[in-house]
């Protein structure tokens, strides 16, 4: 540890830590644009100008490690005047189109003009005019008018996609940010880049014009686009819709970062993706009706010791305490032992990393977290082909789906719907509407969808971290958890024939 000193008060840091983030762990602004914790120092836009003691010039606190009895001031008249003139040259070019820059709400020049800002401009040079929306490839979209060089982007593209994408040409007032040879950008990692840009620079083709932010609930989350588990913000209006996924630090897991692939997961929760209404054949139903017809059937073959005939077909992007409530009904209470899933053992096997970076080829969240419940459980999953051969030999008469969201939900439910036959009885449990449709005949209840849930992922390292979702954007969607203990209650309920031989005793 070192004992720092700023405005006066001490401060116990980590020795060696930026004093940008030491500053801001202790709640001290230091302003700046070209620093970012996950790249190296630039140095660029000297906006975090700070009196050291000892030393008589200003100096930047972005290239200042914190060391035993180091003391800094941010608060002096020199450097607020600082400050102020090195935000007015950012400002010298910069348009003023913030009413329809969707970097409104979260910009540094606005932000940091409120607080530091000269707000009357010496500026009388007209302002040099680029290109606007400049297509940088096919997930974002660049303004050269709105770039203050800061370089992060750049440093970004050389240091840690190391795609080296993206370089600053030309010189003085002219320069601008560009790709190499203006070649299209086409890796997974660059709406990165429109994270770390301070002003509204650069723009997600996902998320342009789509929403205000400050309209935006945040929440966290965990990405189940892979097995990285990389941790997230869900931006979402009111429980209603979501807008967007961010990365959330965790040096851990995913730093700052995440892949455009895990990004757009988001969708599968939206309105058009999903199924709002449980239904039975095609025809729409309350849920808790469907939950008695499915109770019905169950209870009638558990009674008659029947349950060989009732199948489970599992998912590895179910949450530790889903797969818990799953097996302690099914087949703690039930006594049901037909369980089956892809071959999970297989997917972590395989494993790697596919870029060398974030994405993984294992496509769900929690199968770490699967093999390990199966074992505590003491379940024995067979194959889906074994699967889809007992229900061509009728073996199963009770079928229930627990679906994944996305493409695996239809590369693997298309082998059990080809084989169910019309004397099974089939009951899909799932938020997608597309698995639905993949099963016309079946009793589809909704689901609440990765990105609403609370509970915890164990990633393919071991580390189980925790969703908080709490959200539920349609009312008849239900948590599995939810489903469940209903399905429990009515499966407890007696039969009317039960009722009418009560009545009669």
């Amino acid at each position: 540890m070192a004992k720092i000193t700023i405005n006066g008060k001490d401060f116990d840091v980590e020795a060696g830590k930026n004093m940008v983030d030491a500053a801001e762990d202790n709640g001290i602004e230091i302003p700046h644009y070209c620093y970012h914790p996950g790249l190296s120092i630039a140095g660029q836009c000297r906006m975090c100008v700070v009196e050291q003691e000892g030393n008589p010039k200003l100096q930047i606190a972005c290239n200042m490690r914190c060391s035993d009895g180091l003391k800094i001031r941010t608060d002096t008249e020199k450097v607020q005047q600082a400050v102020k003139w090195n935000l007015e040259f950012h400002l010298i070019n910069h348009p003023i189109d913030c009413p329809i820059c969707d970097q409104a709400g979260e910009c540094g020049l606005q932000d940091y003009y409120m607080k530091y800002g000269k707000y009357h401009s010496e500026m009388r040079e007209e302002k040099v005019h680029k290109e606007k929306a400049v297509d940088l490839g096919d997930k974002i979209v660049l303004d050269k008018e709105r770039c203050i060089l800061c370089g992060r982007c750049v440093r970004f593209t050389q240091e840690v996609s190391k795609t080296a994408a993206l370089g600053i040409y030309n010189r003085g007032d002219r320069s601008v940010i560009g790709t190499v040879n203006d070649a299209p950008m086409t890796d997974n990692y660059q709406v990165n880049t429109v994270d770390i840009c301070p002003v509204g620079a650069l723009t997600s083709k996902d998320f342009r014009f789509e929403q205000r932010v400050w309209f935006l609930d945040e929440v966290e989350s965990i990405c189940g686009g892979c097995s990285k588990g990389c941790n997230v913000f869900v931006h979402h209006k009111s429980g209603k819709h979501i807008y967007r996924l961010k990365p959330r630090y965790n040096p851990q897991i995913n730093d700052y970062w995440m892949c455009d692939a895990g990004r757009d997961t988001y969708k599968n929760s939206n309105y058009d993706r999903r199924l709002t209404q449980a239904r039975l054949g095609g025809v729409e139903m309350p849920t808790s009706e469907a939950i008695q017809i499915w109770a019905a059937d169950l209870k009638t073959l558990v009674a008659m010791e029947q349950t060989d005939e009732i199948g489970i077909w599992l998912s590895p992007q179910l949450s530790n305490e889903e797969l818990d409530s799953v097996f302690k009904l099914f087949a703690k209470e039930w006594g049901i032992s037909k369980f089956f899933s892809e071959n999970v053992q297989s997917l972590v096997d395989q494993d790697a990393a596919v870029d060398g970076l974030l994405l993984r080829k294992d496509p769900y969240p929690n199968s770490a977290g699967f093999l390990q419940a199966v074992k505590l459980h003491k379940v024995i999953c067979k194959s889906t082909e074994t699967l889809a051969e007992q229900l061509k030999k009728s073996k199963i008469k009770h079928l229930i789906v627990f679906s994944p969201e996305g493409g695996r939900a239809r590369d693997e439910g298309s082998k059990i719907a080809n084989a169910l036959g019309s004397n099974a009885f089939s009951v899909l449990i799932t938020p997608q509407l597309q698995s639905a449709d993949d099963y016309p005949q079946a009793l589809a209840i909704p689901s609440l969808s990765h990105l609403e849930k609370s509970g915890t992922l164990t990633n393919h390292a071991g580390q189980t971290q925790i969703m908080k979702g709490g959200f539920n954007m349609f009312k008849e969607a239900l948590s599995i958890q939810d489903i469940l203990g209903k399905l429990g209650e009515e499966y407890r309920k007696p039969l009317d024939s039960e009722r009418k031989l009560e009545a009669r005793l």
